[in-house]
C-alpha cells in the first residue's frame, strides 16, 4: 500500500516527467503548473495556470525559487493547453521584466508587461492601445465605424526598459472570398519607467506588404529550427524568398532616400553572395543578410 506521503510523491515525479513544475507550497493553488516556455532565463520566475479548465481560471506570476505567488496577473482567465488559446512570454535578458501575450483563436487578447520587484508584480497592459490603433486605421480605411480585426503582435526587447512593439491585422482570418480583407500596421516604442507610448504610428496596408512585413518582424532563427530542407539548393532557394520578402518590407517602411541607399547596398551584396561557390556559405551569408535587413524595419 502506498501512503499518502509517497502518493505526492509519486504524483510530484510524474508531473516533472511531464515537463511541469508542479505549483506545491503553502501560497500556491492546487492544481497549478508552471505554463511552458514562460520561465525567465535563470529561471526565477514563471506563470502558473491550472493544468486544467477550473472555476476561477487565474493566472499568476510566480517565484519559482521560494513558491511565492507575486500577484495574480489582471484578465487572464487561461489554462494549459486550452483549445484555439494560448500564451507566449517572453523576457527581457536582465531578467526583470517580460511581456505576455494571451492570445485568442485569431488574435490577441491582451498582452501585458509584468514586472516582479520586492516580492510584488507590477502589471501593464498595453493590447487596449494597439488594438484601438488599428481598428482606428481599417475603420478609415474601409469607411465601416463597426470594422475590427484579429491582429498579430511581435516584440523587441531593448535596453533602457524600452520595449517596441509592431503588430499587424486583418478582419478577415478565414479568408472568406465574399468578404472584403482589410490590413493595418502598427508601430510603436513603450517606455517601462514612464508608463507611456513615445512612438505610436498605425495605418493601413495592402495583402503583399502585410506577408512581407510578418516576414520582417519574425524570429527567423526560430523559424529556421522547425524548417528542414532536402538539398542545400532548396534551403538557399527559400532563404532567398525570405529576403525578397523582408527586402519589400523595407522599401515599405523605410524613408526614399534611406531605402536607395539600402537598394545600393543590396546591389553590391549580390554581387559577393553569387561570386561564393559553396551553397552552404551562400545560405549564411543570405541569413546574415535577412537579419541585417530586418533590423532596418524594426
Amino acid at each position: 500500500m502506498i501512503s499518502i506521503k509517497g502518493a505526492v510523491c509519486l504524483t510530484f515525479v510524474a508531473l516533472f516527467i511531464d515537463g511541469f513544475v508542479p505549483a506545491f507550497g503553502i501560497d500556491w493553488p492546487a492544481g497549478y503548473v508552471v505554463h511552458e516556455e514562460s520561465e525567465s532565463p535563470d529561471r526565477q520566475y514563471g506563470i502558473i495556470v491550472p493544468a486544467a479548465e477550473s472555476d476561477t481560471g487565474d493566472n499568476y506570476l510566480a517565484n519559482l525559487k521560494t513558491n511565492q505567488l507575486l500577484g495574480k496577473i489582471e484578465g487572464a482567465d487561461y489554462f494549459e493547453h486550452q483549445n484555439h488559446r494560448s500564451l507566449n512570454v517572453e523576457w527581457s535578458t536582465d531578467p526583470k521584466w517580460c511581456v505576455a501575450t494571451y492570445w485568442d483563436r485569431y488574435g490577441f487578447g491582451s498582452i501585458l508587461i509584468l514586472e516582479p520587484k520586492d516580492a510584488k508584480l507590477t502589471q501593464t497592459e498595453i493590447g487596449d492601445r494597439v488594438q484601438k490603433s488599428l481598428n482606428d486605421a481599417m475603420k478609415k480605411q474601409s469607411r465601416d465605424k463597426e470594422m475590427a480585426g484579429d491582429a498579430g503582435p511581435y516584440f523587441r526587447l531593448g535596453p533602457g526598459r524600452k520595449l517596441r512593439v509592431r503588430a499587424i491585422s486583418q478582419n478577415n482570418p478565414k479568408q472568406f472570398d465574399n468578404v472584403k480583407t482589410y490590413y493595418a500596421l502598427f508601430q510603436g516604442t513603450f517606455d517601462l519607467d514612464a508608463k507611456k507610448w513615445t512612438v505610436t504610428d498605425a495605418r493601413s496596408i495592402m495583402s503583399g506588404q502585410s506577408d512581407s512585413l510578418q516576414m520582417a518582424y519574425s524570429d527567423l532563427d526560430r523559424d529556421l529550427e522547425h524548417v528542414t530542407y532536402s538539398t542545400e539548393q532548396d534551403k538557399a532557394e527559400s532563404l532567398d524568398q525570405k529576403m525578397n520578402a523582408v527586402y519589400q518590407a523595407a522599401q515599405f517602411i523605410l524613408p526614399s532616400t534611406r531605402f536607395a541607399a539600402v537598394k545600393k547596398e543590396q546591389v553590391e551584396w549580390l554581387k559577393k553572395r553569387n561570386a561564393v561557390p559553396s551553397l552552404e556559405e551562400k545560405c549564411k551569408m543570405i541569413v546574415a543578410r535577412i537579419k541585417a535587413l530586418q533590423d532596418l524595419v524594426w
